[in-house]
């Protein structure tokens, strides 16, 4: 027969479905194939559930093993694989055991595995009962809490029968809750027009918000109504707002990013709003949010109101159906690796043109759990032929069986941020969508689906990405660093990270007047700037607000013979503002110097100590000469003889020192950059440019007394050596300090 009569009868596909999948040649052609593959079978029978699987192991086979179909289309026909979670755990199997044993494949696909409906029953009872006070509390308003059950019970009963589980589930909610109430028919109001409206206020001219127009489009223009109803809710004001993912660390490109939606938002009499767009269960946590909002803190910004993007899914998921009813969303049943790649090739999915009616029906099957992960998702209707493959019809729900850390198990389906980003940005009355270049891609579909479902419309606006060198910023990359151990987790004082730079003793002003300096360009994501910029602003606070002290990181023993009595001297916190405070010193026969400040044979150019020569020690009114000095069995210098010289010469160096009695024990971390290369992002390889030579330890250094007090963060200049900063692994028994940046810009040699 023809090859739509061969999908009809072989398969059991509809008139409709079977002309939607004609659409696409290579489902076609692998559908053809198996179907005659199974009707020469003799077990082979017509029926509704063997033809659902036949059609999905052509849709979601991979080509990698496309050549063990056989076995799938054989233990299909005879009743061993009976529903979509076996098969799709059969796949799996052959994906990783592409010569498969037949008992290892059976038990990976549960064949043989029997659940009756009585234990169906059972399981659901006991999930159910308890979670009794959850499900009392949450109610029928819950719309997600029916699937949310049902992916429980089918995560204790991987191969029951998923309408089983669901008739079950729905018995025993009703036992619970009584009847749902009946569906009242929504007020069409908009989420602003709940609010008071505050008195319209006169727009005063901005000039800097004036330069954020980037590429408009005809559908981001606000038709008079809804721009009327935004200016009542907001009065006119500017507001902005810093929207991350709570899926991991802040790192600086974030803080370039918080700086320009807080400051733009105040320097025009706004607000900003910190919203976490936390769409993906699977990789948010509470940890991550509770990281960010101190970061913004400790960065300096109050945000006008904290919010999340699930705050609004009630709100998503009924304009989701609107969508649908609008005939601009469609629900799709193919694997996400076919869709993927019809979207490359400008190809329709053959359940584009299925009518509003079945999509809504399948939508609400989707947010009860009826499908399992990847057996569906929703997907808007906009323009499969667009040269911007953002327009391709994109995904804007997609099925996950996690509790999410914000809404708990409210719900199984969730908004793609293609979705929910736009939608938020206008339930808000963001005026301002500020966001980095590569999102421009994204800003057709932004503006369509406000347009198909009449909302008001932000001004969207992209500016490049920071980029330093001798760092990596991708999220990717950096938890690459961290999972494989390459750096010492989020908080390595190398990383890019707030919390890294945090550690590593780098500022907030230092940090927001390197984001000030660099400002805000579109010149593209692939500029760099030089990590010496944002070191010269951490030099220029710290010289301000570092007090001073003296240290020794490699120490050097030095007996002054003639020394009889202690002389105690004063030195300034602060050299340049004397009056800011002072420490005092005091000097005895034995103090230590650093081992680079010594020779045994001097040289033209060298500013240190050596056999017969004078130098001065910081703060002190006497000089110092070298008389001898002692080594070890090992060869090493360990003492230094030196006599006090009271004439009045100018000495070539002043070193600084610590006396043996006023010294506490210390471990300096040394920190280079994390990458030999400027910008390792580019390198084919890139953890081939790690810098192995980034941190360096010194165990036994010394600190002056004063320092057994100080506190975690508490930062200092160490007089000759650079700005330095106290480290939590620091114990009352020995400090930890780690370098935050050396005194100057030094010349450094190339890093082999």
């Amino acid at each position: 027969g023809s090859p739509k009569s061969t999908i009809k009868t072989i398969i059991g596909l509809s008139d409709q479905k079977a002309d939607e999948t004609l659409k696409n040649q290579n489902l076609t052609k692998k559908l053809l194939s198996i179907a005659e593959e199974a009707k020469n079978k003799p077990e082979f029978a017509p029926q509704p559930e063997v033809g659902k699987l036949l059609y999905s192991i052509a849709a979601t086979t991979p080509e990698a093993i496309w050549d063990k179909r056989g076995l799938l289309i054989n233990y299909v026909v005879n009743n061993k694989i009976k529903s979509q979670a076996q098969l799709e755990a059969g796949i799996n199997h052959l994906k990783t055991n592409p010569e498969p044993q037949t008992q290892q494949f059976e038990e990976a696909c549960g064949v043989g595995v029997e659940v009756t409906e009585e234990q169906i029953q059972e399981v659901v009872n006991q999930t159910l009962e308890a979670d009794k006070d959850k499900i009392l509390e949450a109610g029928w308003e819950s719309k997600g809490l029916p699937g949310t059950m049902m992916g429980k019970v089918r995560q204790q009963l991987k191969w029951a029968n998923p309408s089983l589980v669901k008739k079950h589930v729905d018995v025993k909610l009703v036992e619970l809750l009584g009847e749902p109430p009946a569906q009242q028919p929504k007020k069409k109001q908009s989420k602003q027009t709940k609010q008071t409206k505050p008195k319209l206020v006169e727009e005063k001219k901005r000039e800097k918000l004036s330069t954020c127009i980037g590429r408009e489009l005809k559908s981001a223009q606000n038709p008079p109504e809804l721009l009327q109803k935004h200016l009542e809710a907001t009065g006119g004001k500017v507001m902005t707002r810093f929207p991350p993912e709570p899926n991991g660390y802040l790192h600086i490109g974030h803080a370039k990013a918080m700086r320009f939606s807080f400051t733009m938002a105040a320097e025009n009499e706004g607000s900003c709003y910190l919203r976490f767009d936390d769409t993906n269960p699977e990789k948010e946590s509470e940890e991550y949010i509770e990281s960010i909002i101190d970061n913004v803190k400790w960065l300096g910004y109050t945000p006008w109101k904290i919010t999340h993007a699930s705050e609004y899914f009630g709100d998503i998921f009924e304009l989701a159906k609107e969508l649908i009813r609008r005939d601009k969303a469609y629900v799709d049943e193919q694997p996400g690796e076919e869709i993927k790649e019809q979207r490359k090739s400008c190809q329709e999915s053959p359940f584009r043109n299925t009518s509003p009616e079945e999509n809504l029906r399948k939508f609400e099957l989707m947010s009860k759990g009826y499908y399992s992960e990847g057996e569906a998702c929703l997907r808007m209707k906009i323009d499969m032929k667009h040269a911007n493959p953002c327009m391709r019809d994109p995904v804007a729900y997609r099925i996950k069986f996690s509790p999410h850390p914000h809404v708990g198990d409210a719900w199984c389906v969730y908004p793609t941020y293609d979705m929910e980003h736009c939608i938020v940005d206008s339930l808000e009355n963001i005026t301002h969508s500020l966001c980095t270049l590569e999102f421009e891609i994204r800003r057709d579909s932004y503006y369509w689906l406000l347009e198909a479902l009449d909302l008001y419309r932000p001004s969207v606006w992209e500016y490049s990405r920071l980029n330093i060198t001798n760092m990596v910023m991708s999220k990717r990359k950096l938890q690459k660093l961290v999972e494989e151990n390459w750096v010492k987790g989020w908080g390595d004082p190398r990383m890019p990270t707030i919390f890294g730079m945090r550690r590593r003793g780098y500022t907030p002003k230092a940090i927001n007047d390197f984001v000030d300096e660099i400002g805000v360009t579109r010149r593209g994501n692939e500029n760099v700037i030089s990590l010496k910029l944002l070191e010269h602003y951490v030099r220029k606070d710290l010289d301000e607000t570092a007090p001073r002290t003296l240290a020794v990181l490699e120490p050097l023993l030095v007996e002054i013979s003639n020394l009889d009595s202690s002389v105690v001297v004063e030195a300034p916190l602060f050299p340049k503002n004397p009056e800011n405070g002072k420490r005092s010193l005091t000097v005895h026969k034995n103090i230590y110097i650093e081992k680079s400040d010594f020779l045994e044979a001097d040289k033209p150019n060298y500013f240190g100590l050596a056999p017969g020569k004078i130098v001065g020690l910081k703060y002190v009114p006497f000089k110092l000469k070298c008389v001898s000095f002692k080594k070890s069995s090992n060869g090493e210098v360990e003492k230094v003889l030196c006599e006090a010289v009271y004439e009045d010469i100018k000495p070539k160096g002043v070193l600084h020192w610590l006396s043996a009695e006023e010294a506490i024990p210390c471990e300096t971390r040394l920190y280079d950059v994390l990458f030999k290369s400027e910008n390792p992002s580019e390198l084919p390889n890139w953890l081939d440019d790690f810098n192995h030579e980034s941190l360096k330890v010194l165990e036994n250094c010394l600190l002056h007394k004063d320092m057994a007090q100080v506190q975690e963060l508490d930062r200092f200049q160490f007089e000759r050596l650079g700005y330095f900063v106290v480290d939590k692994d620091s114990s009352a028994d020995k400090k930890v300090v780690n370098r935050i940046i050396t005194l100057t810009e030094t010349k450094k040699k190339a890093i082999a």
